[in-house]
């Protein structure tokens, strides 16, 4: 049955693989044609795509040009603005004649007939300003007119509105002639060149060559500098004032003055000797032109940097502009590329299920040849197999009862072993138990033995006491024995019950062999219903195939699932006009109406309707995918989308809200540090007032914070005018009026009280020790005053050079918070100053412990 069965199916299978063989060539042409299409769109997408790459590039270069020229525009802006705020400064400074004194301010300010002042008519270079301002003098700020009356009536003028006093020229008065000029001795000790070069020790330079001037003040400058050199230092100058120059003056490059008469005038100026500080009013000449043509350089480099940034920003729209172009373009031929694709994918995977359709027939065709050639082999063997095993199970059965009596012996061979293990194993443990009792008991025995040996004189007097001890144990022996011979009886007991469980055993050992052999048939009754149960499992296996390669045929030939195909009746009635008329009936009404299906009229109306479904072109199988794709990203971007507005809001809110909070806050804590600054700037300074005043009241948080302090005898002025030790005591005023609104558990104070005075420090420190008890504060200090009020000292001592120690020292205070000298100290008479009782001498132990680290 299985044979013929088999060759059916062969013949099913051949006509099967003929036709698939078909389709196979039909699709592999569609698939070539299909391929060369494809590659055609890939590469010109690849051209694109490079194109596209390229700009791309050329985008990212232009950009970073783009930040390139941002970045160097904005540190050209960033230098313009800080060189004009400096010339800004300059000018303001120049404008206010800053460095004048009043009545020559007011001179300038106020005459109608002033025409400016001899230091807006004549210009020195840098390295030659310090030396002609010193030159000059107070004649640097004369007010020039041209008339005497108009210089009379501004000296009257001045008188009048106590304006203070001024030195005014009128240059219509003749000056004195060079003629006149002459003295005892060379006029020109040094060079009189025009160019102004460095100076080296011993040169001297006339003044006058190296000041640029105005004709209508010429002579008013020789009449004041006509005998004035420059010398490179003081002994330039001595030297040449003692070699016969003695009708010249002489200043030095660092303003120091050596008068004809042998007077010399120098010292420290203001400034240290610099002409670029803002007081020098001909270094502020000097910077104000130097800053002009600074400035108008920067502004030619920020316009060509600026046109230059102008050019990228075209090049870069005009490349984003095509850009887009072509991505747009790149984005419609992958789109294409990808339909195209998918179609080519669905005839790949319809190709590769014919493929395995065929190798499946293929497949089939050869196992069923090799199933009937394996089933007359296996035929074959299974015969001489059971041949061979008959005779294999006698000669098992013999070896097994042979065995069977050795495993009895070997089983009562092991039991006597083991016994006689189990007894050696107790004598051992008996030995080893008592070998390490005698090893332990040995030293002590030994040193028991030595005592016994001393005590042996003492113990023979003790010889009749045991005696009867002795007469007492021989009895306890007695005793003794007759309880080992009771012990021998329970043994001989206990060993003829061993005996009575040894036979027990033994029965229990031949009913454990009967029921093995019991076991053995059952497994082999086991082994022959799974050879059947495989037999059926096969014929079940192939029946399963048989009824899946006729669902994937209805599947792929009518695109119909055979499980959801309902158990029912189809009538078809054919019209002359319209569609045929398709009727369901169940098989109940079938068979009252005496009718049956027409399967001809079926299939017939199935092949038209599969014409109908060519005729519609293929199917595009990756609408459904693309669809759901492009459905999923709307829903994902739609949902965040809401995100970003919802979020935008509560940003919005938050902000508000924040902002909102912050200004409550810093109105609130700035009125109390405003309040607090005010208290405190009165107790420091001993009066005077001071203010927190806000640049832009509307806006707090952008808004910067004046400070505006008036220390007593001075007017009110802003931070920036006060001195260093003002500014100083100011800021301590700040700082602990920040304090008492957050305290901060530490504070570090670097050399704070560096520019203050005495009484300055005092008010320091008690200020600081108001607040000793809400921080701890760090000082690094010079100031003896500030070191005597600190509970610990730390400083660095070298005994050796180049090795460096670390000193502490730390005071004893009494519970006043001062030292027992200082306490001794304040109970004198209130004249004795700070002074006095630091310098006061202290005993060692008395004021404080010093500690070296090594």
């Amino acid at each position: 049955l299985q044979k013929q069965g088999n060759f059916i199916r062969l013949e099913k299978l051949s006509a099967e693989k003929i036709q698939l063989e078909e389709e196979r060539a039909a699709l592999e042409t569609r698939l070539n044609s299909f391929a060369a299409n494809v590659e055609t769109d890939k590469l010109s997408v690849a051209t694109k795509r490079d194109s596209v790459e390229q700009r791309q590039a050329r985008l990212k270069q232009l950009q970073t040009e783009l930040h390139q020229s941002s970045a160097e525009q904005d540190k050209l802006l960033q230098a313009q603005a800080e060189k004009r705020s400096r010339l800004s400064v300059l000018e303001q400074l120049q404008g206010a004649h800053e460095g004048f004194g009043a009545g020559a301010v007011a001179a300038l300010r106020k005459s109608q007939s002033v025409i400016g002042s001899l230091a807006d008519r004549i210009r020195v270079p840098d390295q030659y300003v310090v030396a002609i301002e010193n030159a000059l003098g107070h004649h640097l700020q004369l007010v020039l007119t041209e008339q005497p009356e108009s210089a009379q009536q501004i000296l009257t003028d001045l008188a009048a509105s106590k304006a203070g006093r001024a030195s005014v020229a009128a240059l219509a008065i003749g000056h004195t002639d060079e003629k006149q000029l002459a003295f005892e001795g060379e006029l020109a000790p040094g060079s009189t060149g025009s160019e102004a070069k460095p100076l080296v020790a011993g040169e001297v330079v006339h003044a006058l060559s190296v000041v640029q001037t105005d004709p209508t003040v010429e002579k008013l400058l020789r009449s004041l500098l006509g005998r004035t050199f420059i010398a490179a230092d003081l002994p330039t100058a001595t030297a040449q004032i003692q070699n016969g120059h003695a009708g010249c003056d002489f200043v030095t490059l660092g303003g120091d003055l050596l008068s004809r008469h042998g007077i010399y005038t120098g010292g420290y100026i203001n400034g240290n000797g610099n002409s670029k500080a803002p007081s020098s009013i001909l270094g502020r000449k000097n910077q104000i032109l130097e800053l002009q043509a600074v400035v108008a350089e920067l502004q030619e480099k920020v316009a060509e940097a600026s046109r230059r940034r102008g050019a990228l920003l075209s090049e870069q729209t005009e490349l984003q502009a095509s850009l887009q172009e072509a991505q747009t373009e790149l984005r419609q031929q992958e789109v294409a590329i990808a339909t195209r694709e998918g179609e080519f994918k669905a005839l790949e995977n319809s190709r590769r299920l014919l493929h395995q359709k065929i190798d499946t027939v293929v497949y089939e065709v050869t196992s069923l040849a090799a199933q009937e050639q394996e089933g007359l082999q296996k035929r074959t063997l299974l015969t001489d197999r059971a041949t061979v095993l008959e005779t294999t199970e006698q000669t098992r059965q013999q070896d097994v009862v042979r065995l069977t009596a050795d495993l009895e012996n070997l089983r009562q061979q092991r039991d006597t072993a083991n016994t006689s293990l189990t007894e050696n194993k107790v004598a051992f443990a008996t030995d080893e138990q008592l070998c390490a009792s005698l090893r332990h008991q040995k030293q002590s025995l030994e040193q028991r033995l030595r005592e016994l040996t001393q005590a042996l004189e003492q113990r023979r007097a003790e010889v009749p006491a045991f005696t009867n001890r002795k007469a007492q144990a021989e009895s306890e022996i007695a005793d003794s024995r007759a309880q080992i011979e009771r012990l021998q009886h329970d043994r001989e007991q206990v060993n003829a019950q061993a005996a009575e469980l040894f036979s027990q055993k033994q029965s229990q050992d031949a009913e454990v062999s009967t029921r093995e052999e019991n076991l053995r048939e059952q497994r082999g009754r086991l082994t022959n219903m799974q050879s059947q149960r495989g037999t059926l499992e096969v014929e079940l296996a192939q029946k399963n195939m048989a009824v899946q390669n006729l669902r994937e045929r209805i599947q792929q030939k009518y695109h119909l699932n055979i499980d959801d195909i309902r158990s029912e009746c189809i009538t078809i009635t054919y019209a002359d006009e319209g569609p045929a008329k398709v009727e369901t009936l169940t098989p109940e009404q079938m068979a009252a109406a005496g009718a049956a299906t027409d399967w001809a009229s079926v299939g017939k109306q199935v092949e038209e309707l599969q014409k109908r479904i060519d005729e519609m072109g293929p199917v595009n199988l990756v609408a459904i995918e693309e669809y759901e794709e492009t459905e999923q990203r709307h829903q994902f971007l739609t949902k965040q989308h809401d995100d970003l507005v919802s979020a935008k809001a509560q940003l919005l809110e938050v902000i508000n809200r924040i902002n909102t909070q912050t200004q409550e806050m810093f109105k609130t804590t700035f009125n109390q540090i405003r309040d607090n600054f005010r208290v405190m700037f009165t107790e420091v300074f001993g009066g005077g007032k001071a203010d927190l005043i806000l640049t832009d009241e509307n806006d707090v948080l952008e808004s910067g914070i004046d400070i505006v302090a008036r220390p007593p005898g001075k007017q009110l002025q802003t931070i920036s005018l006060l001195s260093g030790g003002e500014q100083t005591m100011t800021a301590v005023s700040l700082l602990f009026s920040i304090y008492q609104v957050k305290p901060s558990p530490f504070c570090v104070l670097d050399e704070l009280d560096a520019p203050l005075d005495e009484s300055n420090v005092n008010r320091f420190v008690k200020v600081l020790q108001r607040f000793l008890d809400h921080s701890q504060f760090i000082i690094i200090t010079h100031n003896k005053r500030t070191i005597g009020m600190a509970d610990v000292l730390y400083g660095v001592t070298m005994e050796e050079h180049g090795v460096s120690k670390i000193v502490s020292v730390k005071f004893h205070k009494n519970q006043d918070g001062v030292a027992p000298q200082a306490a001794k100290q304040l109970e004198k008479p209130a004249a004795d100053s700070i002074a006095k009782e630091e310098d006061a001498p202290h005993q060692r132990a008395e004021t404080m412990d010093v500690a070296m680290a090594k």
